[in-house]
């Protein structure tokens, strides 16, 4: 396979990536089939989520959907934060916002590279926020993997846990973490300019932010502002991530 080719293949992720004959998820595969009309001899990259390029040439259809063979040793990119990666671990901690907006949140956060999200209950949390529902998650997830594709990346960000503020001291451990907060002394910026390569961790509050216990218990977290205004979550997190990735992609001499 040529050097540049990865980058011009379909990306699908695979239900089996271990296996000498790997098979893609059924909806990626029905997309490969019926979409794109894949067919023998046509070449694409298998997804596993941790970083590994699958290439695989398609033998034939079956029953089962296509036939699929390997074309080729595993490419492997580092994980966020490992040497050689082009981004450093970041990692952001926010309430969800309501319906679909918590998808493109999702969406636009594994464009740009964050390693994961963990969502927050926290007092002024609504009650769909409280809890992730299996369906949900998977709806999340389904966005991050469409993002992964389409921003060809191979790491697939993880969606954690949900946590109250008052874990995340111990959960952001060994993490250079900034709460973002309108009218805070320093900025996003001035913050990640003193350790460009993180890991870093962003945190961000409700519709109405925290409340003042919650704000004591993430003293741990250096308050930082993006600007002058009050943003829905969405925007606020998604720009500081934007911030946060040039810095990082600057200084990784790929910038």
């Amino acid at each position: 396979m040529g050097v540049d080719q990865p980058d011009r293949l379909h990306r699908f992720f695979l239900a089996d990536p271990e296996s000498a004959a790997p098979r893609l998820l059924p909806e990626e595969q029905r997309h490969a089939a019926s979409v794109l009309r894949l067919a023998a001899g046509d070449r694409l990259l298998g997804l596993d989520g941790v970083g590994g390029l699958h290439p695989l040439i398609v033998r034939g259809l079956g029953r089962a959907g296509l036939e699929l063979e390997r074309d080729g040793e595993v490419l492997r990119e580092p994980a966020p934060g490992e040497p050689g990666a082009a981004l450093p671990w970041i990692e952001v901690a926010a309430a969800i916002p309501k319906a679909a907006r918590a998808e493109e949140m999702l969406d636009r956060l594994t464009q740009l590279g964050v390693a994961a999200f963990r969502p927050l209950v926290c007092e002024r949390t609504q009650g769909f926020a409280r809890e992730l529902s299996a369906g949900r998650m998977q709806r999340l997830q389904r966005a991050c993997m469409q993002a992964c594709k389409q921003a060809r990346r191979s790491w697939l960000p993880q969606i954690l846990s949900l946590a109250r503020p008052a874990e995340l001291r111990e959960l952001l451990a060994g993490k250079s973490a900034a709460l973002l907060s309108p009218g805070a002394e320093h900025t996003l910026l001035e913050w990640g300019a003193k350790r460009p390569r993180g890991p870093w961790a962003l945190i961000a509050g409700p519709e109405g932010g925290f409340e003042p216990g919650e704000v004591a218990g993430l003293d741990f977290a250096q308050p930082v502002a993006l600007g002058p205004h009050v943003l829905r979550i969405e925007t606020a997190v998604e720009a500081a991530s934007a911030a946060l990735v040039q810095l990082g992609y600057a200084s990784s001499g790929r910038g």
